[in-house]
């Protein structure tokens, strides 16, 4: 999508002009930025400007270093909160984006590009209504914001909403997107595909970040030249220029800090109603179970939902649950499904709040047409479409009971950290420490027989052949 390259909203009168908050498309000279390359603060102007060329390389985690160096700096400074917020996105860190974005919309609630970030994370952890707000709220302060428009056909698309999604990409000029909500019409089709894939958003947000970085890094070295990559003469002579450059060999000289720096003003607080209206999230009939931009798991479910009762913080209707056991081959076994903790049947309509476990994290996932394979003791539950078979992995001494999930629904997963995703082909064999194994996905067959090549002995016990892919987390943290 393209970015908006309009100069955002002017700030409240009771503010300077050099005040006003950039977003990532659009972004006016901060005050910081001014006041550093007046005032010769250039350790922050230096990781800004690293940042920001780290950025433009993809070199994202990197980036996320730089940026934070230059926040402990200055940690006021809007234009490195907007890019910080920008790469925890890319990293799919979507609740601290949506943390600091949040803030930015408070202080600067006039900027559209920041309401339009802030919607996009908010669309990418199904908070569609909240996002929905943000996106209309952007429009309203200016009615020609491409990116705003095209975000609010992706919302509306996901909602199966087609007839307002396909005139939403004709405004923000996404002709082609505009056809296949024609197609989907014309073929009179009861809900759209599932939407973007994550292919075309991963592009749209790698496009937008590479052109907010191009405009930071302009910005500063019209700001401040000594962070331009200058003092080519004193290069091609072999010595140093005697200017900060990031790229200069030899000796690099650190200017002086400033002796003091002014406090700067934060915006009125916004009211109780708008604070209200932002912590309140609803879920789509299609989606009962989501997780919540604190971490939290949200139950809004008219049907029934399999879960377990541990770190239920509120509930609306009366709870009424029944024990659920395991099951082979669509047979009852006696052993209850969960273990210790179990999986409790709980009868719709419902709503709740539901906390992670300490140190966990939760993870919801709609299945689709893949099955999935989890262990028992991570799974913490599933809506009614998911159908499930309990099974051991066939490994020596105690076993590793496994649940398989198939079905188009949503399950919910606990895990330490983001699970890491390792790739499996047909005619090759992937061998895994069986307390690292999340789960897997695919036509993947899991098996305990060792090699007879050397290095077996020393090989990880449990193999995995086939096409699909094996989830793997930390060995402490899983057993």
């Amino acid at each position: 999508m393209s970015r908006d390259g309009d100069e955002p909203e002017r700030a409240p009168a009771s503010r300077t002009p050099e005040d006003e908050a950039p977003g990532p498309g659009t972004r006016p000279r901060s005050r910081q930025v001014a006041r550093g390359a007046a005032g010769g603060n250039d350790d922050f102007l230096y990781h800004l400007y690293r940042g920001s060329s780290m950025l433009l390389q993809d070199q994202v985690v990197e980036a996320k270093e730089e940026l934070e160096r230059a926040l402990a700096l200055q940690p006021q400074d809007a234009k490195s909160q907007d890019l910080l917020a920008g790469v925890y996105f890319r990293l799919g860190v979507y609740p601290r984006a949506i943390e600091i974005w949040r803030r930015l919309v408070d202080a600067y609630p006039k900027e559209p590009t920041l309401r339009v970030n802030l919607a996009l994370a908010l669309f990418k952890t199904g908070q569609a209504d909240d996002a929905l707000e943000h996106v209309h709220e952007a429009l309203r302060i200016q009615p020609d914001h491409e990116r705003a428009w095209g975000y609010l056909g992706l919302i509306h698309w996901r909602l199966g909403q087609l007839e307002a999604a396909r005139d939403a990409f004709l405004r923000g000029g996404q002709a082609s997107m505009a056809r296949r909500m024609e197609e989907a019409l014309g073929r009179d089709a009861p809900m759209p595909d599932p939407g973007p894939s994550g292919e075309e958003l991963e592009a749209s947000d790698r496009a937008a970040m590479r052109s907010a970085a191009e405009e930071a890094l302009e910005r500063l070295d019209s700001e401040s030249p000594r962070l331009a990559l200058e003092g080519q003469a004193g290069r091609a002579e072999g010595r140093p220029s005697g200017v900060w450059s990031p790229i200069e060999p030899g000796t690099e000289v650190v200017p002086p800090r400033p002796a003091e720096t002014r406090p700067r003003l934060l915006g009125e607080p916004p009211t109780l109603a708008d604070r209200v209206r932002r912590w309140t999230v609803a879920l789509s009939p299609d989606t009962p179970l989501a997780v919540t931009a604190s971490g939290a798991l949200l139950v809004q479910a008219e049907h029934d939902v399999f879960l377990r009762l541990s770190n239920v913080s509120a509930v609306r209707g009366e709870l009424r649950t029944t024990v659920v056991r395991r099951r082979t081959r669509g047979r009852e076994l006696d052993a209850l499904l969960g273990g210790k903790e179990p999986v409790m049947h709980w009868r719709g309509p419902i709503t709740a709040l539901v906390r992670p476990p300490r140190g966990r994290l939760f993870a919801a996932l709609r299945l689709g047409e893949d099955a999935l394979y989890v262990r028992e003791e991570l799974l913490f539950g599933f809506d009614d479409r998911v159908g499930f078979e309990t099974a051991n992995l066939p490994l020596a001494g105690d076993p590793v009971v496994v649940t398989q999930l198939h079905g188009d629904g949503i399950a919910v997963l606990t895990v330490p950290a983001e699970p890491v995703a390792m790739r499996v082909q047909e005619g090759e064999e992937l061998r895994v420490d069986p307390a690292q194994l999340i789960g897997w996905s695919g036509r993947l067959f899991p098996n305990a027989q060792r090699g007879t090549a050397p290095y077996s002995a020393h090989a990880p016990p449990l193999g995995f052949r086939g096409d699909g892919v094996v989830l793997l987390g930390e060995a402490a943290d899983l057993r």
